[in-house]
């Protein structure tokens, strides 16, 4: 990975808001797992999981805009561009109305409901650890001097 500056915002700044929302994403995904997983059990009501579960559905959305806009600004085109199904069927389910979960209709598609978000959270994590390549790969660019920052390990030698 190259680390070159493409926009005006510091690729700092972009990785710590990437990382952020990508785990208020991956956050409300669990929680709405773990809610469905208990409504599915029959041990939750089904009105208040469906309160807290639409009270997710705004933070969650516009996390994961934000999470796309920022991957794009950063270069980081095609994991970027990977979101963006992801963003249509959020925006499709937001504009038909089928994002709030009613709690007459939530046990007639609460399979289809834990589906969507396993898909959701695998492609999150998916996220995590392409993050997590990208960090160990990084070479640090020309200009930042041997023996500082992420050159200090280099000129550590190992005597047998």
């Amino acid at each position: 990975m190259y680390n070159k500056q493409r926009t005006p915002v510091p690729n700092q700044f972009l990785a710590i808001i990437g990382f952020i929302s990508t785990s208020l994403v991956l956050g409300c995904l669990v929680y709405s797992y773990l809610l469905l997983q208990e409504l599915n059990t029959d041990t939750v009501n089904p009105i208040e999981v469906c309160k807290k579960i639409n009270s997710l559905k705004t933070p969650e959305y516009s996390a994961h805009v934000i999470l796309s806009a920022t991957l794009v600004l950063r270069g980081w085109w095609i994991v970027g561009i990977l979101n963006f199904p992801f963003i249509f069927y959020n925006f499709s389910q937001w504009y038909e109305g089928k994002h709030i979960l009613e709690s007459t209709k939530v046990f007639s598609i609460l399979s289809q409901e834990l589906r969507i978000i396993k898909a959701k959270a695998s492609f999150f994590i998916l996220i995590i650890l392409y993050y997590l390549w990208e960090w160990i790969g990084w070479v640090p660019p020309k200009y930042v001097k041997m023996g500082k920052g992420y050159n200090v390990m280099k000129n550590i030698q190992v005597s047998h």
